[in-house]
């Protein structure tokens, strides 16, 4: 007789390139997985997890945080993702502390994922901010001021009460200007701003690729890629037609 061991753990595969992991569904989460994945691939963002870097910022006694808990379920899920170990890991550790501090996503029915988003990166910045304490800041007037000067200030005033590796990464100002009806003074401020938020273009038109059968027999059917309206009509499709074979519209 012989024996035949088996090694149920299979060796690390050469081929896996760390970062390139993928993220198993839990129901209905590729809200979550491709919010998750957008940030994996935030190079300053993974860097400072996978360095531990973060371990020596954890703010545990924040009030506006989450006692570091979501900072270090972050930095598992990505030391996860980069170790080259896996092809793909199951985020299960890190949906339920999510739920654990944001109840609307303890389910595992389909959530909007700019939402999540947010709740990321404002549960990261509070659990790793390294401001201790908060202090008391008055809004300042621009009063006529160039706008390099009141940036730099309403910077400086957000870096005191607000200072992680997600306002060095994802922070910036927003410039709004107001002008009063009546007066028409001018007041011009400076916010603070983590995601911007853009409109999609909306597509107008459509390109068509159209046969033309002439009515002379003789003359062999024509093929047009012609650009109509998006909600166009028939007479649209004609008119665009005409401008290129010179046939009337109307034919």
């Amino acid at each position: 007789g012989f024996s035949a061991s088996y090694n149920c753990q299979e060796p690390p595969s050469p081929h896996i390139q760390p970062g390139l992991c993928g993220l198993g569904n839990l129901g209905n989460t590729c809200f979550m997985n491709s919010a998750l994945q957008c940030l994996s691939n935030t190079a300053p963002l993974t860097e400072y997890f996978l360095k531990d870097e973060y371990e020596a910022e954890i703010n545990r006694d924040n009030p506006l945080g989450m006692k570091g808990e979501i900072a270090e379920a972050y930095a598992e899920l990505i030391k996860q993702m980069w170790s080259g170990r896996d092809t793909h890991v199951a985020p299960r550790m890190f949906k339920t502390q999510v739920g654990r501090f944001a109840p609307q996503f303890s389910g595992y029915q389909q959530q909007d994922s700019q939402e999540l988003l947010a709740f990321i990166l404002d549960g990261l910045h509070e659990d790793l901010n390294r401001v201790k304490k908060k202090p008391y800041l008055e809004p300042k007037d621009a009063n006529g001021r160039p706008d390099a000067v009141v940036a730099k200030e309403a910077w400086e005033n957000h870096r005191l009460r607000n200072d992680s590796v997600i306002v060095d990464t994802f922070h910036g100002l927003f410039k709004s200007t107001l002008v009063c009806p009546e007066c028409a003074k001018v007041s011009v401020t400076f916010d603070p701003f983590c995601y911007l938020t853009l409109p999609l273009p909306l597509k107008k038109d459509r390109i068509m690729e159209v046969f033309l059968v002439p009515a002379d027999p003789q003359c062999r059917p024509i093929q047009y890629r012609v650009t109509v309206p998006l909600m166009g009509a028939i007479s649209d499709l004609c008119e665009a037609l005409s401008k290129l074979s010179g046939i009337a519209a109307e034919n």
